[in-house]
């Protein structure tokens, strides 16, 4: 099969073949047959060709018929690649292909899944980068853009939804209809988008300022989740982003704004345009924090962003996704705080997105924001923190550096220009320069093209530069702030604040010409840096982080949990900072990260001779801190769930939690799910008790909370089966095999742990050849031996295997060393904070 795509094969296919429009057909009529695994697919496609043969992408179970302008051409198909011959050069022709597409359980191509609460089925499809040939018959890449028509069969009492508006509905067999949709504007594959269920449905509609533009607006989701649909808040949340984008970069242009909830989604969501699809965990069924709401607002305005950057005008190769996914991100923050009133928009990116891109950014596998991407199997791999966040911190340094105005001054005009078309990042960066009147090649060069990331320091009165661990050297501009404090009345007190550009090894600060006892480059958060702290700084925030602003606490706590990473902190530190400042930390965004570390820390950095004191510590931390918060908060519900999972680490019946033992908690399914999985885990759950809380919550959290827990329990006989199960090649779905192998590492080190140590090295190579990418990945990275004793294991196979995918090994590369990090934190002594 030759499923991959490279950049040279693609640029000849867009320099020979001018698309004009596709007409699909998708026949769903079968759908609700679960033992059937395929539905006709049918592509016209009408295109002007300088040579008399080509290929089409399709992935899919067989090719049934090859037409040119109406004559049958031979079909030759090696399961990817459908050869097309008989081509008329110069003049428009028709070519049509059809075949049986695959229902699939990855989330790849049409996605079919049956819901647990009443039977009904639903499907959606999932494209992103290159998985519409896994529904029709198509030119694969993303400068080949065209007008799509789609024509879906399906009951009739279900919705048939596309990126467009339907304009005819027609009986088709009985039961069934066969609705059309109107064209698309010229787009590109993998952006269009087909749903089909019974979904439920609320609408609404945004009017434009001048009256102009009327777009309605649609959400939907399972009727199951229907009553977890929380539509007043994320229309609020949509109109004030189309409010804000329409006046910011122009007219929306795509018709209808639809919005769709899925089931066992692989991403948080997809910008299809007039149809974003987004993942079911944002429908919270039970209470959830402000962080979280936000963070649901940030990928709704995300997606909405790219209607312009991404949809209008498309990256010409997959180098290049980089820069909308990073201009998105970048933009799903701005409008959380601008557009959409999340005050702690950029105090949670802090604390979460980028602190995730910072550790990608420090592995042996970094790779500059603007990546080589010879092909398409290095483009499915690039999608990572470094292109999401890293690059949105840059184009934050970009946005400082132009002014907020002319960045989108030069946004309207790349829109302008490209509008409908495909461009570069040579070609925004035209645009910017064009509106700021700067020259951004030294910026782009220095930002966008290296690996790695710098360090800040202070030494004396300067703030110095370096490059941080093994990053390319390379003279970065850092427009940020540097804060100097001081301990007064045993408080920690900002006394001034200085704006500074740091260019070359570092600039002169006079303001700390004068004795401070502690100073933070970066304090607001304003570039893309590590900062390092000595001794005595790190002592004294180690004591006072609490005292500090919200957006200093979030750089402070960060650069405290890099130097647990780096050996430099020992984990009883850590953990007793975060117990001494968390229990009146006020902003949940920085509890979530925190929280969500010191689990971290115990279960990977901890030596397993000091785990057990430690977390003991911090579980009656926890729940003394559940029980002093503010009853029904959410920073209550934060601490009762660290107190739960706290609890199957330093084993502890937490039954009463389910019997109102933490008084304002509530206890909802989800709650219960968690204490359920914290008791399997320690082996006190039976499996009555997890069947009866399963007929309790019959549905598809429910199933998978069930599955993990199941899973969960310290006994040889269901690892084994777990881990066997999950490996089961067209077996389990995206999210069974999530939770199997989360019940496999419950405990982390395992008994069986050299087992599976082996059994994983042996079919590495097996695992990444027979499963599809989604599911490769998982058993990957999720099934990667917890205990550095396998260190041996890992390097041997590194060494004997330099030929293997380069995609798994990069996996395997980053896995191999996060747990030597993890083998050299556990070598830390622990401090004596």
């Amino acid at each position: 099969m030759s499923a991959n795509l490279t950049r040279e094969e693609t640029a000849a296919r867009a320099g020979a073949i001018e698309l004009r429009s596709y007409a699909v057909t998708v026949d769903l009529s079968n759908a609700t047959e679960l033992k059937q695994p395929t539905y006709p697919a049918r592509s016209a496609i009408t295109l002007t060709s300088q040579v008399s043969s080509t290929w089409i992408d399709y992935i899919a179970s067989s090719v049934t018929a090859v037409m040119v302008d109406g004559v049958a051409q031979p079909v030759v198909y090696d399961g990817a690649r459908v050869q097309v011959t008989g081509l008329p050069v110069g003049r428009e022709c028709r070519v049509v292909v059809e075949g049986a597409s695959l229902y699939s359980r990855t989330g790849e191509g049409l996605h079919r899944f049956r819901d647990p609460a009443d039977g009904e089925i639903y499907l959606y499809t999932q494209y992103e980068p290159s998985d519409a040939r896994r529904v029709f018959p198509c030119f694969e890449q993303p400068d080949m853009k065209a007008t799509f028509t789609f024509t879906m069969i399906g009951p009739e009492r279900w919705h048939l939804l596309s990126t467009q508006p339907e304009v005819s509905r027609e009986p088709a067999e009985e039961g069934t209809v066969c609705v059309t949709f109107a064209p698309t504007p010229r787009q590109s594959t993998y952006i269009t988008c087909l749903c089909a269920g019974p979904y439920h449905e609320a609408g609404d509609e945004w009017v434009s300022p001048d009256g102009r533009i009327e777009v309605p607006l649609r959400l939907f989701c399972r009727e199951s989740l229907a009553p977890h649909l929380d539509a007043d808040e994320l229309f609020r949340t949509t109109k004030a982003g189309l409010e804000t984008l329409h006046l910011d970069f122009g007219d929306y242009v795509w018709g209808k704004y639809d919005q769709i909830f899925v089931p066992e989604y692989n991403l948080g969501a997809m910008e299809n345009p007039g149809l974003v699809t987004f993942t079911e965990a944002f429908l919270f069924r039970s209470q959830a924090t402000p962080a979280q709401y936000q963070a649901r607002a940030n990928t709704v305005l995300h997606e909405m962003s790219h209607m312009w950057f991404g949809d209008l005008v498309t990256p010409r190769w997959w180098s290049d996704l980089w820069l909308k996914e990073s201009f998105a991100e970048f933009m799903g923050t701005h409008l959380s705080k601008e557009a959409a009133g999340f005050g702690d928009a950029w105090l949670n990116f802090t604390g979460g997105r980028k602190t995730a891109a910072y550790i990608a950014d420090s592995l042996p596998t970094t790779h500059p924001v603007v990546a080589d991407i010879p092909d398409l199997e290095a483009a499915k791999n690039n999608f990572d923190r470094i292109t999401y966040s890293k690059g949105a911190s840059a184009l934050t340094q970009l946005v400082h550096y132009v002014g907020l105005d002319a960045f989108f001054a030069g946004c309207r005009l790349y829109f302008a220009r490209h509008a409908y078309a495909s461009a570069t990042l040579a070609d925004f960066l035209a645009a910017l320069g064009e509106t700021s009147g700067k020259d951004l090649a030294a910026w782009s060069s220095a930002w966008l093209e290296t690996s790695g990331h710098d360090e800040l320091a202070v030494a004396g009165t300067r703030l110095v530069r370096s490059p941080s661990g093994a990053a390319e050297a390379a003279d970065r501009p850092h427009a940020t702030t540097v804060g100097v404090y001081d301990l007064t009345d045993g408080r920690l007190v900002l006394r001034e604040r200085v704006d500074v550009v740091v260019a070359g090894d570092g600039v002169e600060v006079p303001a700390l010409a004068q004795p401070a006892d502690v100073v933070i480059p970066n304090d607001t958060d304003q570039t893309f840096a590590r900062v390092r702290f000595d001794e005595a700084a790190r002592g004294i925030l180690l004591a006072h982080v609490g005292d500090l602003e919200p957006l200093t606490r979030a750089v402070v706590w960060f650069a405290l949990r890099s130097d647990v990473r780096e050996a430099r902190l020992g984990v009883l530190d850590f953990v007793t900072a975060v117990v001494r400042h968390g229990r009146r930390e006020d902003r949940p965004g920085i509890l979530t990260s925190l929280l969500t570390e010191v689990d971290v820390v115990l279960r990977r950095y901890t030596a397993p001779a000091l785990r057990g004191m430690v977390a003991e510590q911090w579980r009656d931390a926890c729940l003394v801190a559940a029980r002093e918060s503010e009853p029904g908060s959410a920073l209550q519900l934060l601490w009762a769930k660290a107190y739960l999972w706290a609890a199957s680490l330093a084993s502890q019946d937490v039954r009463f939690v389910l019997d109102g033992g933490i008084p304002g908690v509530e206890v909802s399914d989800d709650l219960r799910w968690l204490a359920w999985q914290s008791l399997a885990t320690q082996g006190d759950a039976t499996e009555a008790e997890l069947d009866q809380m399963l007929a309790r919550d019959r549905t598809a959290a429910g199933e998978t909370s069930h599955l993990e827990a199941w899973f969960s329990r310290p006994d040889a006989g269901l690892k084994r089966e777990a881990w066997r199960r999950a490996h089961v090649v067209g077996g389990e779905t995206n999210d069974a095999v999530d939770a199997l192998l989360a019940g496999v590492f419950a405990q982390g080190d395992s008994p069986l742990a050299d087992e599976f140590a082996a059994g994983y090295f042996a079919g590495l190579l097996g695992v990444w050849a027979d499963h599809p990418i989604e599911i490769a990945r998982r058993l990957v990275v999720q099934g990667y031996p917890r205990n550095p004793a396998h260190l041996g294991l890992s390097g041997d196979w590194l060494a004997a295997h330099p030929d293997a995918p380069g995609a798994l090994r990069r996996l395997v590369l980053e896995c191999d060393a996060e747990l030597r990090i993890a083998e050299r934190a556990r070598l830390t002594l622990p401090g004596l904070a």
